[in-house]
């Protein structure tokens, strides 16, 4: 197998964990993940360990955005987005499955226990919650230009109280009535 990015570095096996193995780039450090080896790997796991949240770590993602062909079935790739604090795109091949991670992706989605959910990462409902949370930071810079920074951080304070509040909507009337003090 030839590596999709470099095209004529050859790959080499690597074991990326304890039964699984993937195959390697030396020059731009992508792996090839053989769906039938990731899918035995996962078979052995003890469900899928709970998400953790987002870290600072200091990983250089090295996302290649040009479009590759499977490096196992000569399939041309399709990226999804990762999303849950992730800003890259894994691909996978339509034909055969497997999956190629740019430098960095795998130790990414580990740190975050998201290495043993790549298949849901190809799912509708996943990438549906990925297209809400980039809706989500979209609204929320919108909103925090419109209001200001410190203004918009009031009001989010408030509709969280409020949205816990037992009697909200008997506050959202009182608010949204023009005068509530008349009889």
């Amino acid at each position: 197998m030839d590596c999709p990015v470099c095209k004529n570095a050859g790959l080499t096996r690597e074991k990326l964990e304890q039964d699984l193995i993937a195959y390697a780039c030396a020059q731009c450090g992508g792996r090839m993940i053989v769906a039938n080896d990731y899918s035995h790997w996962l078979e052995k796991q003890q469900g899928t360990l709970p998400e953790k949240p987002f870290s600072d770590i200091s990983l250089e993602i090295h996302d290649v955005e040009k479009a590759k062909f499977c490096p196992e079935c000569s399939r041309l790739m399709v990226k999804y987005k990762v999303g849950h604090g992730l800003d890259f795109k894994i691909d996978r091949c339509g034909g055969c499955g497997g999956v190629w991670l740019d430098a960095n992706e795998w130790e990414a989605m580990k740190d975050r226990n998201l290495h043993d959910e790549i298949n849901s990462v190809f799912t509708a409902p996943w990438q549906a919650g990925v297209r809400q949370e980039q809706n989500s930071q979209t609204l929320d810079v919108l909103y925090s230009k419109k209001f200001g920074d410190q203004d918009y951080t009031k009001i989010k304070e408030i509709r969280s109280w409020l949205d816990a509040h037992p009697k909200r909507q008997a506050i959202l009337h009182f608010l949204s009535d023009d005068s509530p003090y008349k009889a």
